[in-house]
């Protein structure tokens, strides 16, 4: 206690420096202004008695000296009906000094985590006011993602708050909800010399107050959601890139705050966030906070969190910023209404990653990418979209089903509606007057795209949002002369969808040839019989991925039985391939991987009346090379493992 004694000494006198050289009234002027714009929002869910306008948040953070912190918030709202009394979130592990209004001191009673203060005359509906709350203490992390965390880089201290889904209240008093944005927020931060501070917005004012106190102020004039404030505290290394828009027009700040000892190669890296602005400015909406910003702050938390105008990174990787970026869109510009709808935060994210890959990489890559969340969403049988949980913040952020499946379920909306619809539905669902800047549904992305596609999707968002699992897909083929006769077998990984209505793409090859057909079974199990112009070697299922399914494709060709000692089938392969002979004999096969390494055999003697089973489930994607032996001649084949 006796450090925080002498430092409250030198802050109060600082802040009175500080009030000498900057007045508040720029602030309260320009917030003045801001507010007689604003059109009120109105939202019966409003918990706390008020709709929040503005905060004015100051804080003395010192990662030099550990994670004690002091904080003075302002907060000005406008009450939504008669109360004598309004509801502020904050931590009963931190301490409030004071607790005042315009004409002094206010009363306030604790409850917990959660604070309420008192006007003795009331408030009536409609009345604006402010309340400011002073307190101290060493913020708890309490579980989360760290929500107020002192760590240590390579080269100092860090301060860094990470406030998702549920922190925001364990270090600063706030309205915590998703029913209301806050329409404006200014943040000043106290902090060592040689410390910069990273947040929301636009740095306005960058000072320094003494040889050991700084002062950063920083402005955002966008609705933002409570959980998306923040700040970063650290010795930070800084530059500046920018972004130019198609079509012209002034070019944005990229504002990069990385620690001094990556600063060489972030320099580098930090510039592929350039062409992904631009890629989804042209595909969705502009960039949403255009006026301001878009930026990085580098922190030591083992991901991302997209804090509105600047997400905080551990590293610059081309995945990670795709998927922070994106979140100004699906995330920060409009926000999940409820935790059971993170998904279109997460989601979006996920595939906005996939289609990222997909237009400054290539279609194939993007494929490798769905196919490999593909095979973590069917890793398990059960899970949908829809959390059960929203207070198992593991279970929220579940990258199998919200990050994965979710991206998985956008991903099959696009091919079912096409990329026109799609997109345009989008832009409906981000451009919507009870949505832009504020909080966004699943029924209202349903909407969205039903008005974009003039199609129903009831069944679609049923299935693959609320419903658990996935199918199983069984797949047979015989062909004899021209004719081919395909089965179909569906198998619901779980019964809260007794039947998925899916697509089942197939690529049918042979003799350099191929055709695509798309079979959309109605039932568990159907047949198909087509005509085929050449003889058939293999089938692939869903050779574009766009199907999320676990296939097993089994078939043979009768024609070729009768004419060639050994088939290998299917090829390419999924997880098993079968030997066929065309006559019983003795043989043996071994197969080699690519470099040449033996990594199977087996013999005629562990064949069955299904053929010589080779599970290839675990094996790597690519190519091998198989050698059959039936002691008169070897005979070669390439197997595709996809």
């Amino acid at each position: 206690m006796k450090f925080w004694s002498s430092m409250a000494a030198l802050i109060l006198f600082c802040s009175n420096l500080v009030a000498q050289d900057l007045p508040e009234d720029w602030i309260c002027k320009e917030r003045i202004q801001m507010l007689n714009r604003l059109e009120r929002r109105s939202n019966s869910g409003v918990k706390h008695g008020y709709l929040i306008d503005y905060y004015r948040c100051k804080w003395w953070v010192n990662p030099r000296r550990g994670s004690y912190f002091k904080g003075d918030v302002m907060a000005h709202f406008t009450v939504t009906s008669p109360t004598d009394s309004v509801g502020f979130d904050l931590s009963d592990k931190l301490f409030v000094d004071q607790v005042y209004g315009a004409a002094g001191n206010l009363s306030y009673r604790r409850a917990g985590n959660y604070m309420y203060v008192f006007n003795k005359q009331g408030w009536k509906a409609g009345e604006r006011d402010s309340i400011g709350i002073r307190y101290q203490g060493n913020p708890v992390n309490n579980g989360g993602f760290g929500y107020f965390v002192y760590d240590n880089h390579m080269k100092g201290p860090i301060v860094h708050t990470l406030s998702q889904p549920y922190g925001a209240q364990y270090w600063w008093p706030c309205k915590q909800s998703l029913h209301d944005k806050i329409d404006s927020i200014d943040i000043w931060v106290y902090t060592d010399t040689g410390m910069k501070v990273a947040s929301n917005g636009l740095l306005v004012r960058s000072k320094v107050i003494s040889d050991t106190l700084q002062l950063y102020i920083w402005k955002h004039r966008y609705p933002i959601a409570t959980y998306l404030v923040a700040i970063a505290v650290t010795n930070y290394a800084e530059y500046t890139d920018s972004v130019y828009w198609a079509g012209g027009g002034k070019p944005m700040p990229v504002l990069n705050y990385v620690f001094p000892q990556f600063l060489s190669t972030a320099k580098q890296e930090t510039k592929g966030v350039l062409p992904l602005l631009r890629l989804f400015d042209s595909l969705f909406v502009r960039y949403p906070f255009a006026k301001e910003k878009y930026g990085h702050a580098q922190f030591t938390w083992g991901g991302g969190m997209e804090h509105q105008t600047m997400s905080f990174m551990v590293n610059f990787s081309f995945d990670l910023m795709a998927h922070e970026v994106a979140h100004m869109w699906f995330g920060d510009m409009v926000t999940c209404g409820s935790w059971q709808d993170l998904w279109l935060n997460e989601g979006f994210a996920t595939y906005l990653n996939t289609i990222a890959v997909e237009y400054l990489k290539s279609k194939e890559d993007s494929y490798q990418r769905l196919r490999g969340m593909r095979g973590d969403i069917t890793g398990k049988d059960n899970g949908s979209v829809f959390p059960k949980d929203t207070l198992s913040v593991g279970g929220l952020f579940n990258g199998r089903l919200t990050y994965n499946k979710g991206a998985w379920v956008l991903h099959m909306l696009r091919d079912k509606i096409g990329d026109s619809a799609f997109f345009m539905g989008c832009r409906i669902y981000l451009n919507g007057s009870d949505r832009a800047y504020g909080f966004g549904y699943t029924p209202a992305l349903k909407s969205s795209m039903e008005q974009a596609s003039g199609r129903k999707l009831d069944t679609f968002f049923t299935q693959w949002y609320y419903g658990e699992g996935f199918p199983y897909l069984k797949i047979h083929w015989q062909q004899r002369g021209s004719q081919m006769k395909i089965t179909v077998d569906q198998i619901p990984s779980n019964s809260s969808v007794p039947f998925w209505n899916c697509k089942v793409p197939l690529l049918i090859q042979g003799r350099g040839l191929d055709t695509l057909i798309v079979l959309e079974p109605v039932s568990l199990h159907s047949e198909k019989e087509i005509t085929l112009s050449f003889s058939a070697d293999s089938m692939i299922f869903d050779p574009f991925v766009k199907v999320l399914a676990k296939a097993s494709i089994g078939g043979l060709n009768m024609d070729k039985i009768q004419n060639e000692p050994f088939i290998v089938s299917p090829n390419p392969v999924t997880s098993m391939a079968r030997i066929f002979a065309r006559n019983p004999s003795n043989f043996e096969g071994v197969i080699y991987d690519a470099v040449g390494q033996k990594i199977w055999s087996g013999s005629s003697q562990e064949t069955s009346i299904n053929g010589l089973a080779i599970s290839m489930d675990t094996w790597p994607s690519g190519p091998y090379f198989l050698l059959i032996n039936d002691n008169n001649f070897v005979y070669s084949y390439k197997i595709i493992k996809l």
